[in-house]
């Protein structure tokens, strides 16, 4: 039995069923065990061969086949979705050990081969098919241009065809970029001269509802779109205020940074409201208004880090001076509050709520590492995911939150959201202590400016060495700077703390589980890897 205790044992049944007979009747079946359960895309790894191992109890002789019924399983919770997205924003992959391996006449280029329709294969038969209801296609050499693909993010659909062992590599990334998709098996896996069960490529291709499905967000053309927001004609308009120190603001808004809160804020809208949603002032102002929370606390943190330079330019208190520049962010989050007050949202008081809250966290989460600095002692693991969590958790919180209060989502759709936005803020701080270390950015990393995870772990494990390398290095021994690299402790406690990191990016994902909206999901996910990965 490849299950024990419901749990994965390892390697899971590789065979496939050579007759197109006894692969519908497998379909057949994982119509009739997913019709009694709610499969809402995109599923993780654990969740499909989870699926696969339950169906394996009720039909014990099915063993052999666990990965090929993951597949299946995973293909029903997307087909829904797939149905509902036009021909001709899908791509079709087919793997290039289709064509004859030794009588093909086809050449390739950038795009994968050029189908010269010689009837030795397969190839001319389905690419006529898909090009005949309007698909993209592209015969390629498999994972690598699927990773690729699935990579670039701006893929909306995708029916892949491969052998289970590509599916097996290539399943992580698909999970990750969430990316609508139907796999389908070939019966070999020797990647020369493979069949493909055409009978259900057939049933697969043409799948189409008359609606379409509006749950794909391009977050690209909304990053765009929020940033015509802040360019400085367009914050005038809401910043009428002549003086200067309302000009400065202005200034300040309208310079850089990724803006991953107001379009966090603005994603989650168009999630849940789908066709609905609209892009009025009253959306503007909410999402201006969170960014003003954020830009704000970049001034307060850069006095207060005594950092010279913001966006390749000089700080705020560098270019004019600190009680300035504390001014103007003070202005700047009063601003941010107007913003919601005159919005006209539907939910003002709920909005102002979540907005003072985050702000009241982001606060203690400040106050808690400004009063570690002036006891210059090492804080505890705990005690560093405990500010993590307030310093950066309440930003992403906030976002969400105020997509979902303005798309009237309910309450188990908040406390997901609150569930997610910690577990996502924790692994943020996790990655950018990790990328301090990675970047040699030693003043940062060793937890004489901001808390460092890396350090409290081999504080933990190692404290004798852990406090000669501290004073060493509070006394500017620039050898201890040079030599902590090689440290095996160092790179112990920045591999756990790579563990934890992971482990958080999981916690996020296990949040979502149960969300009965595939499109917010689908977001979530993706949004998970943006921030996390670039």
């Amino acid at each position: 039995m490849i299950l024990k205790n419901n749990n994965p044992s390892g390697g899971l049944g590789n065979s496939l069923p050579q007759s197109p007979d006894k692969l519908k009747q497998i379909r057949d079946l994982i119509c009739d065990y997913t019709a009694e359960r709610e499969l809402i895309p995109p599923l993780q790894e654990e969740e499909v061969i989870f699926h696969s191992g339950e169906l394996i109890k009720k039909h014990p002789e099915l063993f052999l086949y666990q990965k090929l019924l993951a597949v299946m399983i995973n293909n029903h919770s997307w087909r829904d979705i797939v149905s509902g997205i036009p021909f001709n924003r899908r791509i079709l992959l087919l793997p290039k050990c289709i064509a004859h391996a030794t009588e093909c006449p086809a050449q390739f280029d950038e795009l994968g081969l050029l189908c010269e329709q010689c009837g030795k294969c397969d190839i001319a038969d389905i690419t006529t098919r898909a090009d005949e209801l309007g698909y993209h296609t592209l015969v390629s050499e498999g994972t690598t241009t699927v990773s690729t693909l699935l990579g670039s993010g701006k893929v909306e659909c995708v029916i892949g065809v491969g052998c289970l062992h590509s599916f097996e590599k290539s399943f992580p990334l698909a999970v990750k970029e969430a990316v609508p998709s139907i796999a389908i098996p070939l019966y070999n896996n020797d990647c020369k001269n493979s069949k493909v069960d055409k009978l259900w490529l057939d049933e697969i291709l043409p799948i189409r509802k008359e609606s379409n499905w509006y749950g794909w967000i391009n977050i690209d053309a909304l990053r765009s779109e929020v940033n015509s927001w802040f360019e400085k004609d367009q914050l005038a308009v809401y910043i009428n205020g002549e003086d200067e120190s309302s000009q400065i603001a202005i200034d300040w808004l309208a310079q850089g940074g990724k803006r991953w809160r107001p379009l966090i804020m603005l994603a989650v809208y168009k999630a849940l409201m789908g066709s609905e949603a609209v892009m009025d002032e009253c959306i503007q102002k909410l999402a201006v208004s969170i960014e003003c929370f954020h830009k704000a606390s970049l001034v307060h943190d850069d006095i207060v880090d005594e950092d010279h330079e913001r966006y390749a330019q000089p700080t705020l208190h560098r270019q004019y001076d600190t009680p300035v520049a504390i001014n103007v962010g003070d202005l700047i989050l009063g601003f941010g509050y107007q913003f919601i007050a005159e919005s006209g949202a539907k939910h003002i008081r709920k909005l102002l709520k979540i907005a003072s809250y985050g702000h009241r966290d982001l606060a203690i989460g400040q106050g808690e590492e400004l009063l570690w600095r002036r006891n210059k002692a090492l804080l505890s693991v705990e005690d560093i995911l405990k500010i993590f969590s307030l310093k950066t958790s309440p930003a992403f919180e906030v976002a969400l939150q105020f997509g979902a209060i303005i798309s009237d989502a309910g309450d188990e759709v908040m406390q997901v959201l609150t569930t997610y936005s910690s577990a996502l803020g924790i692994a943020y701080q996790i990655k950018d202590d990790l990328d301090d270390f990675n970047l040699g950015n030693i003043d940062n990393a060793f937890n004489t400016i901001q808390p460092s995870l890396v350090t409290a772990i081999v504080n933990r494990e190692h404290p004798d060495k852990m406090k000669v390398w501290f004073e060493d290095f509070q006394k500017g021994n620039d050898l201890c700077k040079k030599e902590i690299w090689k440290q095996t402790e160092i790179r112990e406690g920045i591999k756990e703390a790579e563990q934890m990191l992971e482990n958080y990016k999981l916690k996020a994902l296990s949040s979502i589980t149960d969300l009965k909206s595939p499109a917010l999901k689908i977001l979530l996910t993706r949004l998970l890897n943006k921030i996390l990965n670039g």
